[in-house]
């Protein structure tokens, strides 16, 4: 038994995420970019190719002096299994995805949410035989909820679509429960883990992940559909949770008490979005002048798209296009791309499982020891024993 997060595990794990990070990496490149000796690379690389988790696919170009063709690495994505779920207050959204990112299978499934233990179950029901017939290790589940979320402590703070107002454990009791780690997030802001996931952690430093869902707005039996808007942060390249985790939660600076959608516009209007080119037409107004103020006081990147149709999205990102320009005081345009989100109705379920794989290359924390046990070659060698 050693020191969790010690030294050791710090190398393999900066190894792991850079080969991650950079497909087609050689040995000398991973040296060169962590500063680690050449016989130290070798060894872990070595050690990892033994385990299962990365593999050689190719050789590089000689360098401009001749000599040995470096050989190029990989992850092996088939090593695991990572699941991604999205619950709303109209149903469940479930993916599998392989250590790479790829998606392998999705399922959805409306049902009248009014406890969000009994979806997960549901969800991961729907998905297990698809898991157990692929007989590959599963390294966690990823849960992306309408939600005020502690995800470090895995609890549900507050809730207003599924009616949680106390504090409510959820990641401890489903990872006893299924004997695998189990995440929970924002379900906003596992859009931003997706976009993040895709890019392996790179290539993405200022962005606003905008999740618009046309949805009940409460999980309860007689509740309207409206509109529905959450916002999901990254700021220098890391996701933004504020300090009471409610970073990204909208209202509209024109909504008034009495409304219970999030909007100007009343309840009955509202359930006409999507289908009321008038109203339609009338709510994205106000939604992207608010998206256009974040965009230019923050000066983004990037503004994703995520949670309806293409048409829908398409129709929200012009009129955002548009306020972003007419806004902006200053004679240059503002370089921000406004786009779909990269999985479109399955942004939410694929960002879950991103998280899983983001955690999993995350690097640990080497100032904050997490007492004894097995070494991070040892946890790794477990998963496929």
């Amino acid at each position: 038994m050693k020191t969790l997060n010690a030294p050791g595990d710090l190398n393999i794990s900066r190894v792991l995420r850079l080969i991650w990070q950079t497909k087609g990496i050689s040995r000398i490149e991973i040296a060169q970019q962590l500063g680690i000796d050449k016989s130290t690379v070798t060894k872990i690389v070595s050690a990892l190719q033994d385990i299962g988790i990365i593999r050689a696919f190719a050789q590089g170009s000689a360098g401009p002096l001749g000599g040995r063709k470096p050989i190029q690495l990989e992850i092996v994505g088939e090593f695991g299994l990572s699941v991604g779920i999205e619950i709303t207050t109209d149903g469940f959204v479930a993916a599998i995805a392989d250590l790479n990112g790829a998606i392998l299978h999705e399922v959805s499934q409306s049902l009248e949410v009014t406890s969000i233990f009994e979806a997960f179950d549901a969800a991961v029901a729907s998905l297990k035989p698809d898991i157990e017939g692929r007989n590959t290790p599963l390294l966690g589940i990823g849960v992306g909820i309408p939600a005020v979320v502690n995800a470090e402590a895995g609890t549900i703070l507050q809730s207003i679509p599924l009616m949680i107002e106390e504090e409510t454990g959820f990641c401890a009791a489903m990872t006893e429960k299924y004997g695998v780690p189990v995440y929970l997030e924002n379900d906003a802001r596992c859009g931003c883990l997706g976009e993040m996931a895709l890019r392996h952690g790179k290539e993405l430093e200022n962005a606003l992940f905008l999740l618009s869902e046309i949805r009940k707005i409460t999980g309860s039996t007689g509740s309207r559909k409206n509109l529905s808007v959450g916002c999901g942060f990254i700021l220098n390249g890391n996701p933004y949770y504020g300090r009471e985790y409610s970073a990204g939660e909208f209202r509209s600076i024109l909504w008034k008490p009495g409304n219970s959608g999030q909007f100007q516009s009343n309840d009955l209007s509202g359930e006409l979005v999507g289908s009321d080119r008038s109203v339609t037409g009338s709510v994205f107004s106000e939604l992207a002048a608010h998206v256009a103020l974040m965009a230019n006081l923050l000066n983004l990147d990037s503004v994703f798209l995520g949670g309806l149709t293409p048409e829908l999205t398409e129709e929200l990102a012009l009129m955002i296009r548009e306020e972003i320009n007419l806004k902006w005081p200053y004679r240059k345009h503002q370089r921000c791309e406004v786009i779909p989100s990269s999985l479109g109705k399955t942004a939410v379920a694929y960002g879950a499982a991103g998280y899983c794989i983001l955690r999993f290359f995350s690097l640990p924390n080497i100032y904050q020891p997490s007492g004894s046990g097995p070494s991070l070659k040892q946890t790794l060698e477990g998963i496929r024993s």
